[in-house]
């Protein structure tokens, strides 16, 4: 009882509460603002002119940095980008979206595990003496057990600086095809071995207003384990994304086939997962993109 009423009057001071301590209920509610920016975004493919910040761009860059991290190793680098002749070719090797050539600002999340592989040797541990000393081999590269949590760090941190532009003021809108065209943008943005770059957003003042993009809920949570929907929950599905996208949808499924030709079957998909396989060599050094 003494524990909750020192961490009761912490909270009502302003303070954070000892090791231990349980937030309140009104303390949790403070934090509302966050639910609703979260609720209100949507992607942003039209900017303004309105020149971007000192002070956003940093808000934006230190909320990433901030992100949950697997062992605070922060596997992942935040290429910033400006620069007009940059954008203009992403905007082509990624699939050719003009848009992005619009937008003022650029970052690029590439999963990284060079600068560990530099740390490592930096700090000796592929010398002889460590070697003997630990009985461990040399191991100089990453493999898929490091992509997977390296790759969750880049993705944690893209959706934070997403959160936090949004709070800022700015739009942004995600653009997965950076992993397109590898050799390119490998050539482009100068990547070593053992790193690929998951995920890019560009970012800038919305052009206008725009009412935030209605999310499926249909066959998303479950319980305690996975399953496999049956004939009555993709009907939900289906007739859920035709309401969602009429009056584009004017069939019933025809939302789930728009999908299936115009992305899953698609000639950019393809590129994708060419290059997604010569990103996977690039990250574990069996081939790598530079050299």
């Amino acid at each position: 009882m003494e524990k909750r009423a020192e961490n009761q009057g912490a909270f009502e001071r302003g303070e954070e509460p000892s090791e231990g301590g349980a937030r309140p209920a009104e303390a949790r509610a403070w934090k509302r603002d966050v639910l609703e920016v979260i609720e209100a975004r949507s992607s942003t493919r039209k900017f303004a002119q309105d020149p971007l910040t000192d002070e956003q761009r940093s808000a934006v860059l230190h909320a990433a940095t901030r992100a949950p991290s697997a062992g605070a190793m922060m596997m992942y680098s935040i290429i910033d980008i400006r620069n007009q002749e940059t954008l203009d070719q992403l905007a082509v090797l990624c699939d050719d979206q003009p848009f992005i050539a619009t937008a003022p600002w650029a970052l690029v999340f590439v999963v990284d595990y060079a600068k560990w592989i530099d740390l490592f040797e930096h700090a000796g541990c592929f010398e002889p003496s460590f070697v003997e000393q630990t009985g461990k081999s040399p191991r100089r590269a990453p493999g898929m057990g490091e992509f997977a949590i390296a790759a969750q760090d880049a993705v944690i941190a893209a959706q934070t600086a997403v959160i936090a532009a949004e709070a800022v003021g700015l739009g942004s809108c995600y653009i997965g095809d950076v992993v397109e065209n590898a050799e390119a943008v490998d050539r482009l943005l100068d990547l070593p071995p053992y790193t690929l770059p998951l995920s890019m957003l560009v970012l800038g003042v919305p052009a206008k207003e725009r009412p935030a993009t209605p999310h499926p809920v249909e066959n998303i949570v479950m319980a305690e384990r996975y399953r496999r929907a049956d004939a009555a929950t993709m009907d939900k599905q289906v007739a859920e994304m035709d309401a969602m996208f009429r009056p584009h949808a004017r069939e019933a499924g025809e939302r789930v086939r728009d999908i299936y030709t115009r992305k899953h079957t698609s000639p950019f998909m393809a590129e994708m997962g060419r290059s997604m396989g010569r990103w996977f060599k690039n990250w574990t050094g069996e081939e790598p993109l530079q050299g």
